[in-house]
């Protein structure tokens, strides 16, 4: 019954088309995670990044200060 639905639909392309786009996404991330990020150095920059000290956040009155580490009410 569904066969003949599916064959005779001219819908069909649309989630054929999102299953590849999705496919093609997914092995991208995956080919950059194991191909693009084989140098240890780039890694580990982007391992600190949350860790870097932002000029930003030096002079703002919630953001806890790297001398002190408290928040300033």
């Amino acid at each position: 019954m569904y066969q003949e639905y599916f064959a005779q639909s001219d819908h069909l392309i649309w989630p054929l088309m999102g299953l590849m786009i999705f496919v093609l996404f997914f092995v991208g991330v995956l080919a950059y995670v194991f191909l693009g990020l084989r140098d240890k150095d780039k890694v580990d920059r982007m391992a600190a990044l949350p860790f870097a000290k932002d000029s930003e956040s030096e002079n703002h009155p919630n953001i806890p200060s790297q001398a002190d580490g408290r928040v300033h009410p």
